[in-house]
């Protein structure tokens, strides 16, 4: 990850004209703009002196911002303290919370695709919880390396990929795709379910909070409607309303 920073002195009797800009106008570009991850302003009230921070996921759209702040910067020259020329100055993240929990969590999808559950459970704190739909509910590292077991019996060639991974502090979103043949018993909380030989595909969402570089929340979110219907267990949708679903 890269970041951009424009330093200036602002005049203290135009810092709240300026806040209210900068949430209007610079915000909005960088949130528009491919690559940003974030925006911030940080103001010293006693001093006047402030900080422009754009956060980007690498150096090409650090770099590919460059003329939206150029006119960003000459936008908020009217609230200078005085006549100097603020200048853009790209760094590279090399350590912060979120690259270090992003990382743990980018290695726990790595380990679960090689079925490295022990790797997974290392990266798990003593009292971590795990939620799962179907009222799951499990504590500890070995009982969650359990449940993550049951998808691997039951799809022996099971896959995640990560669609979208956003690590924000101490929390770590991923949107992601699970691929598998169900060649094994499928446990789940309503009973156990034969081995179908189908191949199923299914999206989630998951949500981890890390404390002290390990997993102490998982939170797991799938539609378990879809993974049923594409086993044979449930009755597939009309398709009025198929239709209708992907029209709204």
């Amino acid at each position: 990850m890269h970041a951009g920073v424009v330093r200036s002195k602002l005049k203290k009797t135009e810092l709240d004209k300026a806040i209210k800009e900068f949430k209007e106008t610079a915000l909005p570009t960088l949130a528009g703009h491919p690559g940003n991850r974030s925006g911030m302003l940080l103001v010293n009230r006693d001093t006047g002196d402030s900080l422009s921070i754009g956060i980007y996921e690498d150096e090409a759209a650090a770099k590919a911002f460059g003329p939206k702040a150029e006119k960003l910067i000459e936008s908020f020259k009217k609230y200078q303290s005085d006549s100097s020329e603020p200048k853009r100055e790209l760094y590279e993240i090399t350590a912060s919370t979120m690259i270090d929990s992003k990382a743990l969590i980018e290695r726990g999808l790595k380990a679960f695709n090689a079925h490295d559950l022990e790797s997974v459970a290392r990266d798990a704190a003593p009292d971590i919880v795990a939620t799962a739909p179907g009222g799951v509910k499990v504590n500890g590292p070995q009982a969650v390396k359990e449940y993550q077991q049951t998808f691997i019996t039951a799809f022996p060639d099971a896959r995640i990929d990560a669609k979208k991974i956003i690590a924000q502090g101490r929390t770590v979103v991923v949107e992601g795709v699970f691929n598998g043949t169900n060649n094994g018993t499928l446990t789940t909380p309503m009973g156990d379910i034969p081995a179908t030989g189908k191949k199923v595909s299914g999206e989630f969402l998951q949500v981890f909070e890390i404390d002290r570089g390990l997993v102490k929340r998982n939170h797991l979110m799938f539609d378990q409607v879809d993974l049923m219907t594409q086993l044979g267990m449930a009755p597939a949708p009309p398709k009025a309303a198929t239709a209708a679903k992907s029209k709204a």
